[in-house]
C-alpha cells in the first residue's frame, strides 16, 4: 500500500464516538505557528484576516466558538467577537475560538483557535494561530496544496516564528476526559502530534521548538542556528521525499508528499528522522509534561513526555542503522541512504557496498544517511 492507501486503512482505528454517536476523538490535520508580539493592533488585524478567510472557505460547516464561553457561531456573533478582539488592550488577552463542533463536548473537523500575548511580557511568551481540517482532504486531486497553501499562509500573516503541522487526534474543546485517549494513540502512532494543550507551550518555546512532524516551520533565529538557508537547503537537498518552503520569516520543511501515521509495527517514517536529525539541536532540551494529570487513565508523565520528543531520534530506535557513513566505507545496512555533496543523491546500497565520494562539491566531505529500507 502506498502512503495515502496506508492512511486510508488505519485512519478508522483512530476516530471514537460515544454511545449517542458524538465523535469525541477525530484523526485530523492540523497546522500551528507561534509567533511575537500578539498584543500589537496590527497584529491582530492580521489575525482576524485569517479568521474571515478560514469562515469565508469553510464557514458552510462552522456551528460553533468559543469567546469566554461555548456558544453558537453566527455571522453577527462573528463579526462582534473581530471587533471586540480589535479593541482590546495591549495587556488584554483574547481566545477565540471557531469550530464545527455545535457543542464544546464534540470533536471538530474544522476549527480556528488563536491566543495572544500581552506586552507586559515582552518578548517572554508567544502567540499563537491553529487550524484543524479534516484529514480526508488529502484525498482530493488537490487536497495537500490546499493544506499547505493554508499553512503558508498562516506563517506569513502572523511572521511565524516556528511551528508544525501535520496528523494528529482531534479531542473536543473540553478536552480533559479524553486526553488518556490521545495518549494511547500517540504511543501506537509516531506521526501524531500530540497538541490538546497548544496553549500550555507560549513560555516554553521562546528559544525552542516543539520538534518535527509532516511540516516543521522556523523562523530566521533558528534557520540561522542551523546555519543560514543555503546549508539547509543543501542539507536536505540529496534526500528526493523532502522539501523546502520559504515564508515571510524563515523556512518550512516538509517530510515527504504527505503525512505518516507512523505505525508502531512499521519502520519509523523516514523522511521526519532525516528532518529531525537535522533541526534536533532546536528541540526543547527539558519539556514540561505534554499532559497535566486526569482522573479518566494515563496519560503523559515526565518520562513518557521524554520518550515522545525523542521518538525520531534514530540512535534511540534504530540503534542498528548508522547515523551516518563516510565515503570510502561500506554500507552496513541495505537499503537508501542521501549525501547532501549532491543534489538528489538517495539511491539504494547493498550491504558491503563502497558508499562513493562526489568530488568538486562545496559541501565538503561526502557524508551519507540512511533515508528507509525501501
Amino acid at each position: 500500500m502506498n502512503t495515502l492507501e496506508k492512511l486510508i486503512y488505519q485512519a478508522p482505528n483512530l476516530t471514537f464516538e460515544l454511545p449517542d454517536n458524538t465523535p469525541v476523538v477525530r484523526l485530523g490535520l492540523i497546522a500551528t505557528v507561534y509567533f511575537k508580539e500578539g498584543y500589537l493592533l496590527e497584529s491582530k488585524k492580521r489575525v482576524m484576516e485569517c479568521f474571515d478567510r478560514f469562515k469565508e472557505e469553510f464557514g458552510q460547516y462552522l456551528k460553533g466558538q468559543f469567546d469566554g464561553r461555548y456558544k453558537k457561531l453566527t455571522d453577527d456573533s462573528f463579526k462582534k467577537t473581530a471587533m471586540k478582539i480589535l479593541e482590546t488592550d495591549s495587556n488584554e488577552q483574547y481566545e477565540w475560538h471557531i469550530s464545527s463542533a455545535p457543542t464544546a463536548s464534540e470533536a471538530a473537523e474544522y476549527s480556528l483557535s488563536a491566543l495572544n500575548s500581552f506586552e507586559i511580557h515582552g518578548d517572554q511568551k508567544r502567540s499563537f494561530l491553529k487550524i484543524t481540517l479534516p484529514w480526508a482532504l488529502l484525498q482530493e486531486a488537490d487536497g495537500a496544496a490546499r493544506y499547505q497553501n493554508w499553512l503558508v499562509y498562516l506563517c506569513n500573516q502572523v511572521k511565524a516564528e516556528h511551528g508544525y503541522g501535520g496528523l494528529s487526534s482531534i479531542l473536543p474543546y473540553d478536552f480533559d476526559s479524553y486526553m488518556p485517549m490521545e495518549f494511547q494513540l500517540a504511543q501506537q502512532f509516531s506521526g501524531l502530534e500530540v497538541d490538546s494543550m497548544v496553549h500550555n507551550f507560549k513560555r516554553e518555546l521562546l528559544n525552542h521548538i516543539k520538534g518535527v512532524n509532516w511540516y516543521t516551520v522556523l523562523g530566521k533565529q533558528f534557520v540561522e542556528r542551523l546555519g543560514g538557508e543555503d546549508q539547509l537547503r543543501h542539507a536536505f537537498g540529496g534526500n528526493g521525499d523532502i522539501g523546502v518552503l520559504s515564508h515571510a520569516n524563515g523556512l518550512i520543511i516538509r517530510a515527504g508528499d504527505l503525512p505518516q501515521l507512523g505505525a508502531e509495527s512499521e519502520q519509523l517514517p523516514a523522511a521526519y528522522v532525516a528532518v529531525n536529525r537535522v533541526v534536533k539541536p532546536l528541540r526543547i532540551p527539558n519539556p514540561d509534561q505534554l499532559h497535566t494529570y486526569s482522573p479518566y487513565g494515563n496519560c503523559f508523565e515526565e518520562d513518557s513526555t521524554a520518550r515522545w520528543y525523542s521518538r525520531f531520534d534514530q540512535e534511540n530506535n534504530q540503534p542498528k542503522t548508522p547515523a551516518r557513513l563516510e565515503a570510502g566505507q561500506t554500507c552496513s545496512v541495505a537499503g537508501y541512504w542521501f549525501a547532501p555533496a549532491k543534489t538528489d543523491s538517495r539511491r539504494y546500497f547493498n550491504q558491503g557496498e563502497t558508499m562513493p565520494s562526489f568530488t568538486g562539491s562545496n559541501w565538503g566531505d561526502t557524508l551519507w544517511y540512511w533515508s528507509a529500507e525501501k
